[in-house]
C-alpha cells in the first residue's frame, strides 16, 4: 500500500461520513476511489476499513471549518490531530479553520504549521471564493502557498455553486497553474472532475450535497439543501428527483438519454430511485456509479494534459447542447452555472484531435412545444 501522496495522484476522492461509509464502501473498492472521512473521530472507522481489507487512500477532513459553530483560521491547527492521522498511516491533513476573505495571518498561519510537520502534510484551506476575486490576490495567495511548499487542501465557500462564479475557475486555474505543490480539492460535486483534468492533484465529490459543498454561515444558520439529487450525466448535473421525473416527462423524444445501466438503475431513469427503499442512499449509489465512471471514461489510458483538458471541454459542450434539448420542451429551464462557466472560461487546446473520442451521436428528434405559459415563472434549479 502507498502511503505517499502519490497515491492520490489523478484519483476522484469519495467525501463522506464516517457513519455513512459502510453504504459506499463497495464502489470505492470497485473503481479504486480513495476516501475522505469527514469528521472529528475517524479512528474507529479507518481501523475497521483496514480490518476488512481495504487498502486504498485516506484522507481525514476534522470539519472545523463548516457549521453554526465553525472556527476561525485564527485559533490555530492542532498538533495531535496530525499525530492522530500518522498512528493510523495516513497522509494528514491540518483541521483548520475557515479562512474569510483577506485573513492572509490565517492563511500563514495554516501553512506554516503543515510546514512545521514531517513531510507531506496537506494544509486545509476553507475558504470563501473572494480570495479568487482578482487575479493579483490570486497570484499572492500562489506565492504564499509556494513559499512554504506545502501540498494544500482547497475547500470553497459559496452560496450555490462555486463554479457558477467566472472569477473563481479563473482564479482556480490561475493557482493550478502557478503552483509548485500540489493542490487537492474538497467537498467538491462533478466539477472536481474538471479540476483533476486541469492539473488539480487529487479532488473529492460528496455523497450528499451538505458534503458537495461549503455554504456560507448567515444570521439563521447554515444554509441547508432541500430534498435528494441525483447526477444525471447526460446532463452533467444533479437535479432533485422531483425535478428529473417532470423533464425526463417532458422530453419524451430524447427518453433514451435518460436511461442510466449503473448498478443502482438497472437500465431504468434516476427518477425510480425515489421509489426504492431507502432513496437516499440509492441517489447517492447512483451518482457515485455515474460520476466515477464519467472520471475513468475521460482518464482511461496514458493521456497528456492538453488531452485531458480537451475531453473535459467536449464533455462540457455536449452536455451544452443537452440542455439546449432540454429546454425546447421543458418550461422556465436553465442550464446549471457551473457549465456555463466552464463553457465559458475553458476552451479546446485540441480542436482537430483524433485520439479523444467524440460523444455518442443523438438521434432524437428536437421538438418545438406546441404552447408555452404567458405568465413568467421562475426557472427550475437543480439539485446541490
Amino acid at each position: 500500500m502507498d502511503h505517499s501522496l502519490d497515491a492520490f495522484r489523478g484519483r476522484l476522492l469519495i467525501q463522506c461520513r464516517s457513519a455513512a461509509v459502510v453504504s459506499i464502501l463497495d464502489i470505492a473498492e470497485q473503481t479504486g476511489a480513495g476516501l475522505v472521512l469527514t469528521g472529528a473521530s475517524p479512528e474507529n472507522t479507518v481501523r475497521r476499513l483496514r480490518d476488512r481489507g481495504f487498502n486504498g487512500p485516506i484522507l481525514c477532513d476534522a470539519d472545523r471549518y463548516s457549521g453554526r459553530r465553525r472556527i476561525s483560521a485564527g485559533r490555530g491547527t492542532h498538533p495531535a490531530w496530525i499525530r492522530r492521522q500518522r498512528d493510523l498511516g495516513l497522509i494528514p491533513l491540518t483541521d483548520s479553520g475557515y479562512l474569510a476573505p483577506r485573513n492572509w495571518t490565517g492563511l500563514k498561519a495554516i501553512l506554516q504549521a503543515a510546514s512545521r510537520e514531517p513531510t507531506p502534510t496537506v494544509a486545509v484551506l476553507p475558504m470563501s471564493t473572494r480570495w479568487f476575486a482578482t487575479a493579483a490576490i490570486c497570484a499572492a495567495l500562489s506565492r504564499e502557498i509556494n513559499r512554504y511548499g506545502v501540498p494544500v487542501a482547497l475547500v470553497l465557500e459559496h452560496e450555490a455553486d462555486p463554479f457558477g462564479r467566472q472569477y473563481l475557475l479563473k482564479g482556480l486555474l490561475q493557482l493550478l497553474a502557478a503552483s509548485t505543490a500540489p493542490v487537492l480539492l474538497l467537498r467538491s460535486d462533478v466539477s472536481a472532475i474538471g479540476a483533476l483534468c486541469h492539473g488539480a492533484h487529487a479532488a473529492a465529490v460528496g455523497t450528499i450535497g451538505a458534503l458537495r459543498h461549503l455554504y456560507p454561515v448567515t444570521a439563521r444558520g447554515p444554509r441547508r439543501p432541500i430534498g435528494l439529487s441525483a447526477f444525471v450525466t447526460r446532463l452533467l448535473s444533479y437535479h432533485r428527483l422531483e425535478t428529473c421525473e417532470e423533464i425526463f416527462a417532458d422530453t419524451p423524444d430524447i427518453a433514451h438519454l435518460w436511461t442510466c445501466d449503473c448498478p443502482v438503475c438497472g437500465g431504468v431513469p434516476p427518477d425510480r430511485l425515489g421509489a426504492t427503499d431507502n432513496p437516499g442512499v440509492a441517489a447517492a449509489r447512483h451518482s457515485l456509479y455515474c460520476v466515477l465512471e464519467l472520471h475513468a471514461e475521460l482518464f482511461r489510458g496514458l493521456r497528456t494534459r492538453d488531452q485531458l483538458v480537451s475531453g473535459w471541454h467536449e464533455t462540457c459542450s455536449h452536455a451544452h447542447y443537452i440542455h439546449d434539448q432540454v429546454a425546447e420542451t421543458a418550461d422556465r429551464w436553465r442550464k446549471p452555472a457551473n457549465l456555463r462557466t466552464w463553457n465559458a472560461i475553458t476552451e479546446d487546446p485540441l480542436p482537430y484531435r483524433d485520439r479523444i473520442p467524440g460523444q455518442p451521436a443523438e438521434h432524437g428528434p428536437r421538438v418545438t412545444p406546441s404552447h408555452r405559459r404567458e405568465a413568467p415563472a421562475p426557472p427550475r434549479e437543480s439539485g446541490r
